[in-house]
Parts: structure tokens; sequence; C-alpha cells
């Protein structure tokens, strides 16, 4: 007997499934409905508002997935009613050719009489054929298509939102519970409809997306979490509940710059041009704790960019600055096991482990100079990703100070001993408010270039580079403070002297005082103080001596400005204008013994380098940088030295060398 491929029990359980899901997700309506009362607790402003729309196409879309799967299994259901139907019209036809087949079979037998015809014709007249036509099945139509859920604020990006972060774990908690229950049942259907359409081929399948729209829901689902998740961090690495910037919240939850941040790094703006773009977010030093929540590569960005205040660059530097010193220590730990077990084969290991403790070593260097307890707040203004980086930390409120000077480092100064030159930049500082009185001032210690060592400091190279970070810097200030510009100053020592020399050469900057101290010569470009872009230029120099007069003097000034490539020029000589002062020993306006330089360096074991804190040159540096005059030591006729009698018997001594 003929049949149709349709298995009843197959659709059955299809149609339970289908119903059971329905009764599922229906009977989550409480359950997500709390989740969803309690996420928006204290959530408010634009990203809340994206909370509550996601929440109502969740519901609404919940509602429609249900009713589509209960209208289903009706469907099925009806569609199993007319396979009965049609089973029984195909028994019923082939009982009837079966009877059919027996009449035809009597007549012949009986040879036509008519005795013999009557009872099968009548059967002929009364048993009449069924239908041949079979019944077609119901088409099965289950469409569902889950809609994408709204996570951008939109807008400019400009505004805020506030939000509880355990509210809204509270909602992702309880929504992937809820979703991990229908998950097991949409597990149940796809298994279902799989053993339908391989036992019940009868059916017509008209179009079926509800399973596919039912994974589409729960993905939407897991999104809402995801993005709630990430709008909780955010809020978490700002310390928790409270207002956060749209933009900040934008590339936590989306992982990509919106545009108002786009628009800040874009390409080839000047410091000025930054600086009008980020005036435009609205942020204030009140939003520190909500930069935190910023990815690494943003916050990298951020804090190298000139224009933006120094408050936002500071905060995004010391973040980066702890996520590299973790991520060094992380693959340090590693490379050192690879290490361990190598063998013959560590070198390589051994070369990646020298490299990343000599990072690892500036980056903590870095930390503790911010760290370290002294008059004046300290700042991270810049750091780069260079090996080992190259920084620059203020002692001193950049955003406020009436007084900014940058101290420029000479020869083989890096951030491995970042606290070194920052202690002469404190020097400064401390001294600047004996010399003034005034606290509201800030030293910048700016290792902000690559400074030379023995085989390029005769060269130019260095400098060249360097004045262009330094000039870049000087912009930068004067972006961010093109309101209220403070009073700038220049101190530069050795070979940041050549740097400074060449930044103050350039026609678009300029600053109130430049101070060259133990000069390694200025560029031969620079023939008087005049060709600087400085108000006022200063010059220290302490005795020039022998290498083995080492403790009576500078043993290493003249020799950059002798033997030189393009850096010959002399500041200290009076033919070139600059106001000098002693260095040398001697007495302060107040009657205050002031300490001889007897070395080249900045700072020396002795208390005798140029900014030691009570050499006369840190006291004149202090006077000049803010704008008295009246107080510098005279640089008074030094002695003959050995120095000078071998450049005199071989005819080489100039007037004002020494």
């Amino acid at each position: 007997m003929a049949d149709i491929e349709y298995d009843a029990g197959d659709a059955s359980a299809l149609s339970d499934a289908l119903r059971t899901a329905d009764g599922v997700l229906r009977g989550q309506a409480g359950k997500r409905s709390g989740a969803v009362t309690t996420g928006p607790q204290d959530f408010s402003g634009a990203y809340a508002k994206r909370f509550q729309d996601a929440a109502v196409i969740e519901a609404e879309d919940r509602g429609k997935l249900a009713g589509v799967l209960a209208d289903f299994a009706d469907d099925i259901d009806a569609v199993s009613r007319q396979a009965v139907e049609e089973r029984q019209r195909i028994s019923d036809h082939d009982a009837w050719k079966q009877r059919e087949a027996q009449r035809n079979a009597f007549v012949q037998a009986s040879g036509g009489g008519v005795a013999g015809v009557a009872v099968p014709l009548w059967e002929f007249v009364t048993d009449r054929e069924p239908s041949t036509t079979p019944i077609t099945p119901k088409p099965l139509t289950a469409a569902f298509h889950a809609r994408q859920r709204p996570h951008s604020a939109g807008g400019d990006g400009s505004g805020k939102s506030s939000a509880d972060p355990t509210h809204l774990r509270t909602f992702v908690s309880t929504t992937r519970s809820a979703d991990g229950a229908a998950d097991a049942e949409l597990q149940r259907l796809q298994t279902a409809w799989s053993t339908f359409t391989a036992s019940c081929g009868w059916a017509v399948v008209d179009g079926q997306s509800a399973l596919s729209g039912f994974r589409q829901y729960l993905q939407h689902n897991e999104s809402d979490c995801t993005w709630s998740e990430h709008v909780a961090t955010a809020f978490e690495k700002a310390g928790g509940a409270g207002a956060l910037p749209d933009m900040v919240l934008a590339v936590a939850t989306n992982g990509r710059t919106p545009p108002v941040l786009d628009a800040l790094f874009a390409e080839g703006l000047t410091p000025a041009e930054v600086a009008k773009r980020w005036a435009a977010l609205g942020l204030s030093k009140a939003d520190a704790p909500a930069l935190r929540a910023l990815p690494q590569s943003v916050l990298e960005k951020l804090g190298n960019l000139e224009g933006v205040a120094y408050w936002a660059r500071d905060t995004a530097n010391r973040s980066v600055l702890g996520l590299r010193i973790d991520q060094l220590e992380s693959q340090l730990a590693t490379a050192q096991t690879g290490s361990a077990w190598s063998g013959q084969y560590g070198t390589p290991f051994q070369q990646q482990i020298a490299s990343l403790e000599k990072e690892l070593k500036a980056l903590l260097n870095i930390e503790a100079t911010l760290g370290k307890k002294a008059s004046g707040e300290r700042h991270l203004v810049s750091l780069t990703d260079d090996v080992p980086p190259l920084a620059a930390v203020s002692v001193g409120d950049l955003d406020t100070a009436k007084n900014v000077t940058w101290a420029v480092p000479g020869m083989n100064t890096t951030t491995a001993d970042m606290s070194s030159w920052t202690r002469a930049a404190q020097n400064i500082y401390d001294r600047q408010k004996l010399a003034d009185g005034d606290s509201d001032r800030a030293v910048i210690s700016w290792i902000g270039y690559e400074t030379p060592g023995e085989t390029t400091v005769l060269g130019m190279d260095k400098a060249e580079a360097g004045a262009e970070k330094l000039a870049a810097s000087v912009h930068g200030l004067d972006a961010v403070r093109a309101d209220g510009m403070p009073t700038t100053n220049i101190v530069a020592h050795s070979y940041g002297t050549t740097t400074a020399g060449v930044a103050l050469s350039r026609s678009d900057i300029h600053v109130d005082r430049f101070v060259a101290l133990a000069s390694a010569g200025l560029p031969d470009a620079v023939d008087s103080a005049d060709d600087l872009h400085a108000g006022e230029v200063y010059a220290g120099q302490a005795r020039n001596v022998l290498f083995d007069e080492g403790g009576k003097g500078d043993e290493w000034a003249t020799v950059g400005r002798s033997f030189s490539h393009g850096h010959h020029v002399d500041p200290s000589k009076p033919a070139f204008g600059a106001t000098t002062f002693g260095a040398n020993g001697g007495s302060g306006l107040e009657g205050n013994a002031l300490q001889a330089v007897r070395h080249h360096d900045p700072l020396h074991a002795d208390g005798a380098g140029y900014l030691d804190s009570g050499t006369e040159t840190l006291y004149n540096v202090a006077a000049a940088t803010t704008g008295h005059d009246e107080k510098l030591t005279p640089s008074d006729p030094i002695p003959m030295t050995k120095r000078d009698q071998l450049l005199l018997d071989a005819g080489g001594y100039e007037e004002g060398s020494r």
C-alpha cells in the first residue's frame, strides 16, 4: 500500500518543543523585566537611553518570537491532521481498487450472464471511487528576524552619562541566566527540526527563519550584555558610579574612536587646532578618572598630543606607564622561562631579555620619579614607546603655572635615570621660590629627545632632531595656555644648549628667557644672542680645565665647542651678547655663600655640579628665570689655569675663552 513520508511522532515532538520554547520565553517576562528595571538604576544620559531602547526591542522581539513559535506548532499540528486525512484517502482508494478488481473478476468469471451480473452491477453503481486528488499539505512558514539594538549614543559625543556598574552587572547576570534557559530550548528545537525534516518529507516548508531568528535574538541579547559589561568596566576604571563623557563610553563599548576623537587625532593638526578641538569636548580636571577607561592605544595618543590639557596627558601617560610595566614584567617572565629551557638556543632569549630589561628599567625609574615626595606636584606630560622611552615630567602644574621652565639635558641622558634629571629640575623649582617667592610655577624635566652619546655628541643630527621636538613642546604650551600665557624659560645644559639653540633659531618659536649652562657649543649659524628668539639670553660657564684637573672646573664643555662639527659658538664670550653670571663660587645678594662648580656634570656626588642645590649657577639660574637680574652674581675674572697657560703658550688663547 502506498504511503506518505510523514512521521507523526516526530512532528508531534517538534510541535511540543515549539510550545515549550514559547512557554519558556513568555515565562521569562517577569525575570527579564526585573533585570531591565535594576540595570538602569542611577543610569542617565545618552547611554542610559540606548539601554532602555535596547530593552524595549528585546521585549518586543521576545513576544513576537514566542508567538511565531506557537503559531508554528499549530501549523505543524494542522499538517499532521492533513497527513492523517491523506493516509485515510490513500487507504480508502486502495481498498476501493481491490473491490473494483474483485467485481471485474466476478463478472468475467460469470460469463456475462444476467443473473451473475446483478449483484456486482449494483456495487458498480453504489461503490463510488474515492478521491484521486492528493491532499496538499498546508505550507509551513515561520518567519522571524531579530532586530539590531542601538548601542551608540549618537550626537557629537560631547555629552555625559552616569551609571552604577553594580546594577549593570546584575542585569548582565540575570540576562545571561535567562538566555541560558532559552538557548537550551533552542537546542531542543534544532534537534527536533532536523528530525522532522528528515522524516516528514511530505510536509511543504515554504520558509523557516524562526530558528535562525531565535539564534539572532540570543546573539543580540549577548551583545547587550557585552555592551553593558563594557559600560560597567569603564565606570569601574573611573572609580565607580558617577558621570563619564560619552566619547569615553563610545570607545569602551565600540572598540573604536568616535568621530570627536578621530577629529582630535587627525594628521597634520597644529597644537592650536588640537587645543580648539580638545576644548570642544568640554572636559575638565574632574574628568581625569574617566579617561582611565579609555583603551591603551587611545591613551598613548592622548598622552603625547601637543595641545591637549596637561592634566589629561598626565592621566593618560600614568595609565599607559602602569600598563606597560605590567606587560613588560609578564613578557620578561615568559622570556626568562623560555631561556631556562632553551639550552644551546638561549641566545635569542637573552637578547630579548636584555631589551625588555632595558625598557623596564626606564619605566620603573619614571614611575619612581613620579612617586617621590618633593615640593611641587609632579606630572607625566609625555611618554613615548621608544626603547628606552622619551618622557617629560613637570614639577608643578603646567595648566596653571605663571612661570614655566624647560630643563633640557645633554649627552647620555636617558629616562633610565629620569630621577636624576628630575632632581636637577626640582632644584631649579625649589631655588626659584627662594629667588621670587611665587610658588605658581612649573619646571619640566624634559628628556624629550634622544641625546647623543660619545660618538655623536660632536655632530648636529641629535640637536636638529631634538630641536623639532622641543619646538613642538613649546608650541603645545602656547596652545594650551593661549588665554593666559605664562613666562617661559629654557634652561639647557651642555649639548642641551646645542639642541635649544637650534630650536630658538627658528622664527616660529619664542621664549622669554634662555639660559645656557656649560654649553657644548651653539650652532655655527647663531652669531649672537640676537639670533635667538628669546627675550633674554644668559650664559653660565665654570672655569675650563683639562682632564687631569678634574674637580677644579669644567673639563668637557670646551671639548664640545672646539672639536664639534657645526656647534662651535660659545655663548659665554662677551662678543656673543648674552648676560653672563658667576659659576666659580661667591656670595648671593642675600650674603649667602655659593658653591663653585667644579665639574661639567649637572649634578655631582660632591654637590658641585651646575644644578646642585648649593651652587652659584643654580642660584643664578633661579634669578634669571624669575626675572631678578639684580640678583645675578657677576662672572668675575677667572684665575689662570693650567689649560689657560697651555693655550697661551701655544698661541691659541682667546679673550673670554675661560
